[in-house]
């Protein structure tokens, strides 16, 4: 069976390595089956983009969670954690900006559904590309300095800009609820047993 790629930052690399289970394999055309259909009709470049990066899925990685811009919580009402920019890096530039789905734990803790933003959100015409998680969970807590971990599952939809705050908003809480219905499926689900997820991150000697 074909193992998956792995793009992970330091950390994250240790710990794999030392995993013994083998990584669950995902049924790749289901994976964003959705999206697929839409871009049909458009040019074979975004095709081939597509192909490509459905190719290198599930991706793994992990960090710490660092500050971001603020404005998930206080603008849009939904809170996200951050990677740093060496995670940001760490992923294939083949990898096509936009909102994926997957799973996602803190300090080795429950693992919850997530949606992910890659890209640079041009909403806000950010400068900085940026890898920013929606747990589909309430911490009540800043986890600033912990550990996130994210299996990236599949993708939703491409990057884009909106017309109002209220249309992104309305595009995310869309993504949230195509998330939830993908990972219940049961090749996606099984991921969230993947023992990345319980493996202790530690600095390479």
């Amino acid at each position: 069976m074909e193992r998956a790629i792995v793009i992970l930052d330091k950390l994250a690399r240790s710990a794999l390595r030392s995993q013994s289970k083998p990584i669950p394999q995902i049924n790749r055309p289901l994976a964003c089956g959705n999206h697929l259909k839409r871009h049909r009709s458009t040019s074979g470049s975004e095709s081939k983009e597509i192909r490509e990066m459905l190719s290198q899925l599930p991706l793994f990685a992990g960090g710490e969670i660092v500050r971001g811009f603020g404005r998930g919580s206080k603008e849009l009402g939904i809170p996200t954690a951050n990677f740093p920019l060496e995670v940001v890096k760490s992923l294939p530039e083949s990898l096509p900006t936009g909102a994926y789905y997957g799973w996602a734990n803190v300090d080795n803790g429950p693992v919850h559904k997530m949606v992910l933003s890659v890209g640079w959100n041009p909403f806000y015409s950010n400068k900085e590309k940026s890898v920013e998680t929606h747990m589909l969970h309430d911490f009540n807590c800043d986890l600033y300095g912990q550990i996130l971990k994210i299996c990236i599952v599949g993708y939703l939809r491409p990057e884009r800009s909106f017309d109002s705050l209220e249309s992104l908003i309305a595009a995310i809480r869309a993504d949230i609820e195509q998330a939830k219905e993908f990972l219940d499926e049961q090749d996606k689900a099984k991921l969230k047993d993947a023992s990345f997820f319980t493996e202790k991150l530690c600095p390479p000697k």
